[in-house]
């Protein structure tokens, strides 16, 4: 398939549409999401100004500013207690666009297949007059790498520019119009070398030309379009001017990275031993602020597209990623914890039709959860059941009757309940269940679970946890250390 193939992806889905028909489905909002890789929330400016000034600046008094984030922010909602539903690519992916959690759809674990038997968000907007399309990293079709077009392709009519996995730094064309890794290797094998990439190839800016390519194409009728950046996660490297940018910053270390850790904690605290000490972090961090700088530039690009093209108010922009990075919080990179850098995502939405500016939503939601409120927002009528729920009434009223403030994160070892305050995990190890308080300890540096005072609390995760466990079949709800600390936490005196 070559770049001259794209006209065929606009005739997709409407030659058999009556131009009557076609012409009220012009009405429907577009929808986009621009999607981050491995994101820390405290790198958006419109996450920072909600917090203190010892939580919003962990790395010292330099930050990355992110006006073009932002102002989807103030001018839409910021959800303040977005999570994972499981901190790592592929099952958190597998949760966005089916509304599943990751064990319904057989993604557990990275590098897995998708269940092809679950609709997507794709396939229901194709289904209701939509143009789909889909360009940067997926992560649910196995193992290939990058592999170009995977199929099946769940929905997404347009996938050319779409590739499996891989953090490739450097994107471009064959001879023949086809998309390639543009950086190799001795071998001529695809690379993640940054070395000669520049605002046409380096692979966040390319994405960004292709979601602008296809804005163009499909103006004129509804469409559900992806960017996804593979950015920041590591390999931690960004073009230039973004690479020197912060060179000469004085990063801080952050405070919970000396925090002691004990022999008998759970196995999700133990420290990262890939850090050889405060130097790894400071070689990491600006790379890390540079790459954020040129996703926010970026976003810019994208939304003065919509703009010029006078589609801006009639567009549904998500601005998200699938997990965090804890970069040195706790001792730790990376993410696979229900520490607060790790499980908790940026979640900005714009839509000025439906989302008041400066709406703050502070309820705990995960990413089972977007497929039903984007549909909701589309006003499709005939939508699957998920797992997730519409979060719209939050966005009207961050505190409606009977809204059950609570929601679930998980990986291989260990499951969580999270509210908007409390989160209670429970392990596979020896170790005690674990429970934490954001309010009164927002470093999640201290396990509260013996405290009398929290026994309600206790009870009333566990209790919510178990229901979790039974609608989704959770693996480890067969595995009898974590049953056994469940079912002590229901009965905790």
């Amino acid at each position: 398939m070559n770049r001259r193939d794209f006209t065929r992806f606009a005739a997709v889905g409407t030659t058999a549409v009556a131009g009557g028909v076609l012409a009220e489905k012009s009405r429907q909002p577009n929808i986009l999401w621009i999607i981050t890789d491995e994101h820390n929330f405290r790198t958006l400016g419109c996450y920072r100004k909600l917090l203190d000034e010892k939580r919003a600046r962990p790395w010292g008094e330099t930050v990355v500013e992110t006006p073009n984030i932002d102002w989807l922010a103030d001018n839409g909602a910021v959800f303040t207690q977005m999570y994972s539903s499981s901190p790592v690519c592929s099952p958190c992916r597998s949760s966005m666009f089916t509304g599943q959690y990751p064990q319904t759809v057989n993604m557990p674990r990275n590098d897995m297949v998708m269940d092809e038997r679950y609709p997507t968000i794709a396939s229901v907007l194709s289904e209701a007059g939509y143009h789909t399309g889909y360009s940067g990293k997926w992560h649910l079709s196995g193992e290939a790498k990058p592999g170009w077009e995977p199929k099946p392709c769940y929905g997404f009519q347009d996938n050319r520019y779409m590739f499996n996995r891989g953090h490739w730094k450097k994107m471009g064309f064959e001879k023949s119009g086809v998309p390639c890794v543009a950086a190799r290797d001795a071998k001529g094998r695809p690379s993640y070398q940054v070395d000669g990439a520049d605002e046409k190839s380096f692979t966040t800016d390319w994405l960004a030309d292709r979601t602008i390519e296809f804005i163009e194409e499909h103006k004129t009728s509804p469409f559900y379009y992806v960017c996804s950046i593979p950015d920041p996660h590591g390999p931690n490297s960004v073009r230039e001017p973004y690479s020197s940018m912060y060179k000469d910053v004085e990063f801080e270390i952050p405070e919970s990275f000396y925090y002691e850790i004990r022999k008998d904690d759970p196995k999700w605290r133990a420290a990262d031993p890939t850090i050889k000490g405060e130097q790894t972090l400071r070689e990491i961090y600006p790379q890390y602020y540079g790459m954020v700088k040129c996703i926010d530039d970026n976003v810019g690009r994208i939304v003065n597209k919509l703009k010029a093209e006078g589609l801006l108010e009639n567009t549904i922009i998500l601005f998200a990623s699938d997990h965090g990075d804890l970069m040195g919080e706790h001792h730790r990179l990376n993410k696979g914890v229900p520490y607060e850098g790790s499980a908790k995502i940026p979640f900005v939405l714009y839509y000025p039709k439906a989302v008041p500016a400066g709406t703050r939503v502070t309820k705990a939601a995960n990413a089972t959860d977007w497929m039903e409120t984007f549909l909701s927002l589309a006003g499709v009528k005939n939508r699957p059941k998920t797992a997730g729920r519409d979060l719209t009434p939050l966005i009207h009223n961050d505190h409606p009757k009977n809204w059950d403030d609570i929601t679930f994160s998980r990986m291989g070892g260990w499951i969580a309940a999270f509210d908007s305050r409390y989160k209670l995990i429970l392990d596979n190890t020896n170790a005690g269940p674990w429970l934490m308080d954001n309010v009164e300890d927002p470093e999640e540096r201290y396990n509260l679970y013996g405290d009398p005072a929290y026994k309600a609390v206790i009870r009333h995760l566990a209790q919510k946890l178990k229901g979790y466990v039974e609608a989704h079949n959770e693996p480890l709800g067969k595995n009898d250390k974590v049953m056994k600390k469940l079912n002590a936490a229901l009965s905790y005196r």
